[in-house]
């Protein structure tokens, strides 16, 4: 029982470090760099579930970043409007995801704290990690909500900058885990 709580519990602190990333993407990189001086990051270990997350994260950068990139891609005041909204209706639905990830942790925990079956501490988890994977879903959905507002050239030039920063992240990691100096 005890192998189970630690591993719910590193399951929890992993999907609450990327949620906060992906809220705050500034600040994830300068957190992982923290984690790893103070010996939290396990090289290959953390670097892989990093890098499954990936894939998921230009779409929240999307949709964080896209409405202020008003003069980058030159967008009119109706798409920046349009675009502004589409952000917003997602800010309100992950507000109401992290709300429903927060009650089932302290679920969770009683749960472990009371020493529940494995079943019903499973049962929580993957509840915990649903509300997670539909929040990403909703990012996903967003984001291509808001590119459909863009002309085929602002679309294109936004996943040039995209892959950019998509480059610039992975070399970010590598050197971070000292494989790439």
């Amino acid at each position: 029982m005890k192998k189970l709580a630690v591993l719910v519990t590193a399951i929890l602190f992993l999907a609450g470090f990327t949620a906060n990333a992906q809220m705050h993407p500034g600040k994830s990189q300068q957190q992982g760099m923290m984690m790893q001086k103070s010996g939290m990051m396990q090289g290959g270990m953390m670097q892989g579930m990093m890098g499954q997350q990936m894939p998921m994260k230009k779409y929240m950068m999307t949709v964080n970043m896209l409405p202020e990139m008003q003069s980058k891609l030159s967008l009119s005041q109706e798409q920046t409007e349009k675009l502004i909204d589409l952000q917003t209706a997602f800010k309100k639905k992950q507000v109401g995801f992290k709300g429903d990830m927060a009650k089932n942790r302290v679920k969770l925990q009683n749960l472990l704290d009371k020493n529940a079956s494995a079943n019903e501490v499973r049962s929580k988890v993957e509840e915990c990690t649903n509300i997670h994977v539909n929040m990403m879903v909703a990012a996903y959905e967003t984001a291509n909500k808001m590119k459909s507002v863009l002309s085929d050239a602002q679309r294109e030039q936004l996943k040039n900058m995209m892959s950019s920063k998509d480059s610039m992240m992975k070399g970010g990691m590598k050197n971070m885990h000292g494989t790439d100096n």
